[in-house]
């Protein structure tokens, strides 16, 4: 749902704390922080729909700072818009910060969650032939650049022992993917949640592959260096953080609600959002070596098929102060 609120916060004075041995952690403030002065600038996406679900959790109200959201078609122009310093944190799927790693874009990847996976699939429409990834030899497929459906394709290609040039790849928006491919325009297309479960109970379209049968189920945040060189804004990110957490526990715990509540405040249907919270609920965890690991893993992939030039050093993107 494409939104733009600013909440409006009384004035409290926090003490921010610090952790981490990276070289912004000397950004960290030491002492106490207004954060009544400050305003954080999130980006949001109508498949995560971060807004939406700190509303539904009441986790928007009593904030000590300002909060404005704004809403992006896909992760990477996320990416693009926190290393410009337009906004100061981002949720993404895990391939937009490794394109962004890789970009050298002006950004810090500074939290993780993980989900099942189960909702980025590569589908096929319901009267398909196709069976399995090793059907789309020589088929065209939908998906959107640098996104999760984008490594999820080139890994479950990989996995059947097919190349990226065994396939014609088309790049589309989320919005002209499902079109492309109700209309028969491609013959599969790889996406996320909730356009996946949207695809599913609308037009009947089948998953032939999902992601956690040859990805990851990553996500992550993303700060801008700016913001991370500023007290205020950090302060401010490690309370939001906080409250994501909190809302994401009260999503799992009252499935029912939450679902009902996305379906009615995004439009789509309670059978697709039904799906999608089932699947896609999106738990933080720490950082870890085994994360970073795994997200090197995807990079390097990348890099294998030509989409990304040169090498990435996922771990030289991670700022896990916040962890």
């Amino acid at each position: 749902m494409a939104v733009l609120a600013t909440v409006a916060a009384a004035s409290l004075v926090l003490t921010a704390c610090s952790g981490g041995d990276t070289a912004a952690e000397a950004a960290a403030p030491t002492g106490p922080v207004d954060l009544s002065a400050v305003t954080l600038k999130v980006g949001d996406q109508k498949a995560i729909s971060i807004e939406v679900l700190l509303r539904a959790a009441g986790q928007l109200e009593n904030l000590p700072y300002k909060l404005e959201f704004s809403t992006f078609t896909a992760g990477l122009p996320l990416i693009e818009a926190a290393s410009a310093g337009g906004i100061d944190l981002a949720q993404t799927g895990n391939t937009p910060v490794i394109f962004g790693a890789a970009s050298k874009a002006d950004i810090k990847v500074v939290g993780a969650l993980e989900a099942t996976g189960k909702g980025d699939a590569i589908l096929v429409g319901k009267d398909s032939t196709i069976q399995s990834v090793a059907d789309l030899k020589g088929k065209r497929i939908a998906t959107f650049k640098g996104s999760s459906a984008h490594a999820n394709l080139l890994l479950q290609l990989k996995k059947a022992d097919l190349s990226r040039s065994d396939v014609e790849t088309v790049f589309v928006s989320p919005a002209d993917g499902y079109t492309s491919l109700t209309k028969g325009d491609v013959d599969a297309w790889a996406t996320w949640d909730p356009y996946s479960a949207i695809a599913e109970n609308e037009s009947g379209a089948r998953a032939i592959a999902t992601a956690d049968q040859a990805a990851n189920g990553y996500n992550f945040w993303a700060a801008g260096s700016a913001a991370l060189a500023d007290p205020g804004k950090t302060a401010a990110i490690e309370d939001f953080l906080g409250r994501y957490a909190a809302a994401t526990a009260w999503s799992r715990d009252n499935l029912d609600e939450w679902s009902t509540r996305y379906a009615e405040l995004t439009s789509i249907s309670p059978a697709a959002s039904r799906t999608t919270w089932t699947r896609s609920i999106k738990q933080p965890i720490a950082l870890s070596e085994k994360v970073i690991a795994s997200e090197q893993q995807i990079a390097d992939a990348f890099t294998a098929s030509g989409d990304i030039p040169g090498t990435v050093d996922f771990a030289g993107a991670v700022d896990a102060r916040f962890d």
